[in-house]
């Protein structure tokens, strides 16, 4: 058993490690659910500690811990890239380095890489794992030209792919449409997934932001009718 820890008042504390193979922060996609889950999870009264690549930007308030740097790549790091192997050894360097040091109670990898490195130690150091399911591994490489659907490189990443996705004790997706995906086409059984949508942090993004003359003013610059009801989207 785990020993509880006063977070506040009657709720016990979790040390939760994060696991992120990515340049955070930056601003875009799944950085920014990795940003929020931490927010709400301490706001929760949990400790939470992101391991990441030494690339990124520091978020204030959050324990972030980086790898060490790699002298020939500098840069942040978004999707494939052949780059990524070493990012992602050192990252399993630091994990570990973490795991044998704080003893966290709680291994939260996003994406495969991190799903996979959080994994593999936390089933060793005997941790319950949680994998934060954005899409499959193969499909995305091969979506952006990295992998030939048909080489052998692609059937190793299957593979490993299917290997990462029976190693957590729960996995969360961010659509149902991703929970039957994991079911359908990777034999996940459905007990074992949680959907947890992606939403609007209305702290950051809310109409009353802007008073009502200002928002008439950026309606009539953008041509947009008073009447109108206006839908934002922000991606990609």
């Amino acid at each position: 058993m785990v020993p509880a820890r006063v977070g506040g008042p009657g709720r016990p504390q979790r040390h939760i490690l994060m696991v992120a193979p990515t340049s955070f922060f930056a601003d875009y996609g799944c950085h920014v659910r990795i940003l929020e889950e931490a927010r709400v999870l301490s706001r929760l009264g949990q400790r939470v500690t992101i391991v990441t690549y030494y690339t990124g930007r520091d978020v204030d308030a959050l324990d972030i811990r980086r790898t060490l740097a790699i002298p020939w790549r500098s840069n942040v790091e978004v999707g494939s890239s052949r780059h990524k192997l070493a990012f992602d050894v050192l990252l399993g360097m630091s994990t570990l380095r973490v795991m044998l040091r704080d003893r966290p109670d709680i291994v939260h990898g996003h994406l495969h890489e991190g799903a996979l490195i959080g994994g593999v130690i936390g089933k060793l150091l005997r941790r319950p794992v949680v994998f934060d399911y954005q899409g499959s591994l193969s499909s995305e490489m091969i979506d952006h030209g990295f992998l030939s659907p048909t080489s052998r490189m692609a059937h190793l990443v299957r593979r490993v792919e299917r290997f990462t996705n029976c190693l957590p004790d729960a996995i969360i997706t961010s659509s149902r449409n991703a929970a039957e995906h994991l079911r359908d086409a990777w034999d996940v059984p459905e007990a074992r997934t949680l959907t947890l949508p992606d939403c609007v942090n209305t702290r950051a993004f809310s109409p009353e932001l802007l008073g009502p003359e200002e928002r008439m003013m950026h309606r009539a610059a953008l041509g947009i009718p008073a009447d109108r009801q206006v839908v934002v989207y922000l991606g990609l």
